[in-house]
């Protein structure tokens, strides 16, 4: 009967653990919901990390960029000081929000500290542009050719169903004008070239040792043997052409519209 408890105990005890913990990452078990870490000296140590590590993504003042804005107090994956902390210590898993492996808890409670600082801004950046409009040069530019809006639509590009809620304005406009200055990692893209001569573009899937994978521009998937070709090519350029060309008008009547593609919930 003991022998029967201890396995019942053991097995109970398993389940718990496992539903306290994130996939990947620091589990929930023993983690403070008030960050301990909130001092002004822990505020510019905070700045300083984020700057460092989080910025280049979330913008400087947590405007945004490839990052979601942190600057308007709404956070998609909870505001409570514990939730952020696990957001940043684990990642968003399927997303660019990578986990952050090196820094202490300290350090991560630090950021935090920044972070809700920054969400009590309010200073997301506001389209201007018309929607209702941008939707007409969304439509004339043949976007829809590459980017998919609730399932319409292709898949050679990033989906835009949510853009909006993932991506800054100030981002969305610098996307359209200068698509190849920050590619989003799903969207690298390759050019491979047979030892024939003939050469194949498309999207970077994955490769290995002998294979190579890409989709190409009609959205097939292609497979190559390594041994048969005779050079990979990685060129940092977005298979988006630039729309420099738009009026000032369209161009803020698109950012306004895409800026307007947001989950229901309207959380950030």
């Amino acid at each position: 009967m003991r022998r029967i408890f201890l396995i019942a105990y053991c097995l109970m005890s398993c389940a718990l653990v496992m539903h306290a913990q994130r996939p990947g990452g620091q589990s929930r078990t023993n983690l403070p919901e008030v960050n301990p870490y909130t001092s002004a000296a822990d505020l510019e140590a905070g700045r300083r990390f984020y700057v460092a590590r989080c910025g280049h993504c979330h913008g400087k003042n947590g405007e945004g960029g490839r990052g979601v804005s942190l600057n308007t107090g709404r956070f998609k994956h909870g505001s409570s000081d514990g939730e952020i902390f696990l957001v940043i210590r684990n990642g968003i898993p399927n997303t660019e929000m990578p986990r952050m492996f090196s820094p202490t808890e300290a350090q991560v409670w630090r950021i935090v500290a920044y972070v809700q600082q920054l969400g009590r801004q309010g200073l997301a950046e506001p389209a201007t542009g018309d929607p209702a409009a941008g939707l007409f040069v969304y439509q004339k530019n043949g976007c829809a050719s590459c980017h998919s809006i609730d399932g319409k639509g292709s898949f050679l590009g990033p989906d835009l169903s949510d853009i909006g809620t993932r991506r800054a304005v100030r981002h969305l406009r610098e996307s359209i004008m200068e698509p190849s200055a920050d590619i989003p990692l799903d969207y690298r893209t390759v050019e491979v070239i047979s030892i024939t001569g003939k050469s194949s573009s498309g999207i970077h899937l994955n490769e290995d040792e002998y294979s190579i994978h890409l989709r190409d521009m009609k959205g097939d998937l292609r497979s190559f043997m390594k041994s048969e070709l005779k050079e990979i090519k990685l060129p940092r350029e977005s298979l988006m052409p630039d729309y420099a060309s738009l009026s000032k008008d369209d161009l803020e009547n698109l950012v306004g519209y895409l800026g307007s593609l947001r989950q229901k919930r309207g959380a950030q």
